[in-house]
């Protein structure tokens, strides 16, 4: 009799040690295949605090220009979410109302259905949404959209590579698009997403930092719109307001303006800005057309400022830089 009940506790001990194994979602999900993932894989870890506040840097389109400027939050982080899950879900809702000079770039519908960490690779599963983001059936045929397509796809999957990359230490992206979400189907990101001729399962991403809106790529589209005499694009990358040297309203913006000599062609350097500041100086080397004549300006000093974490050129250095010849 003694032995039975041994024998009859042991069973019980395996049977519920059993159960709490098949009840872990954890394991579950380290468990569970994604096709055309690489193994060994592992699901991001939650946080084990109960609520982190996190600062955390966000990539959104600025404005119109081929940019993305970042906006920088706080946010608070549930025990039982992944921080990598919590960011992207930051992003997708787009930026904050008090920065209205920037644009969300993923469709409203788009949603990000898990996230999970394979070596050195943050392998990232959307919602369809993603590829429902309005582009017109014959973009194709509008120059408009011929050019605007491709930069929009380009700038919505850089946005996320680049939040992800600033706020974590993974180098590389994979997106995959979740097809059939209650039987765990997901399939790489297709090339034809990017519009650019490709086909065929998307390369792994990295950070592209030409999307950027370093001090060096503000002076360049800045530069580019003064050869392209493009004021709409000037004004939005001067500086709004500075201390006596407020950006004027447009009409008077361009009026002024309009006296400047043609640029013809220009270089810009990486620039320098002091640990905690929020000025920097570039150099260029300029060529403009005055009277027919072509004029070389070598190594001009542009110095840049920094509002609410985007770079813009103060109006009176704008109007030293471009009436400099007249």
């Amino acid at each position: 009799m003694k032995r039975t009940g041994i024998v009859f506790l042991c069973g019980l001990l395996f049977l519920l040690s059993s159960c709490a194994m098949a009840a872990n979602p954890l394991t579950k999900a380290q468990s569970t295949p994604i096709p055309g993932l690489p193994a060994p894989v592992h699901a991001a870890s939650p946080s084990e605090e109960t609520t982190e506040q996190i600062e955390i840097q966000l990539f959104f389109r600025y404005q119109q220009t081929g940019l993305l400027a970042c906006e920088t939050r706080r946010i608070s982080i549930p025990k039982d979410e992944s921080i990598e899950l919590a960011v992207i879900r930051q992003l997708l809702a787009g930026p904050q109302a008090a920065h209205a000079e920037l644009e969300r770039l993923f469709p409203h519908n788009t949603s990000v259905i898990d996230v999970t960490a394979a070596d050195d690779t943050l392998m990232v599963i959307l919602s369809e949404g993603l590829l429902n983001d309005g582009l017109p059936a014959n973009w194709a045929e509008d120059p408009f959209w011929q050019s605007e397509a491709p930069l929009r796809r380009k700038l919505t999957i850089q946005s996320l590579v680049a939040t992800l990359t600033e706020n974590f230490s993974y180098p590389y992206v994979q997106v995959f698009i979740a097809h059939d979400q209650a039987a765990n189907v997901s399939t790489r990101l297709d090339a034809d997403y990017f519009l650019d001729g490709r086909s065929g399962p998307a390369e792994t991403l990295c950070r592209d930092e030409t999307f950027l809106m370093t001090m060096q790529n503000t002076a360049l589209h800045l530069l580019d719109a003064w050869y392209r005499r493009d004021y709409e694009q000037l004004y939005q990358f001067t500086a709004i307001a500075q201390p006596n040297d407020e950006r004027p309203f447009y009409q008077e913006f361009t009026m002024e303006l309009d006296d400047c000599v043609s640029l013809v062609s220009y270089t810009a350097s990486a620039g320098h800005s002091p640990a905690g500041s929020n000025r920097a100086t570039l150099t260029l080397d300029l060529t403009c057309l005055s009277n027919k004549r072509e004029i070389s300006f070598p190594s001009v000093p542009l110095r840049l400022v920094r509002e609410e974490g985007i770079w813009r050129v103060p109006y009176s250095e704008l109007k030293r830089l471009m009436l400099r010849t007249n």
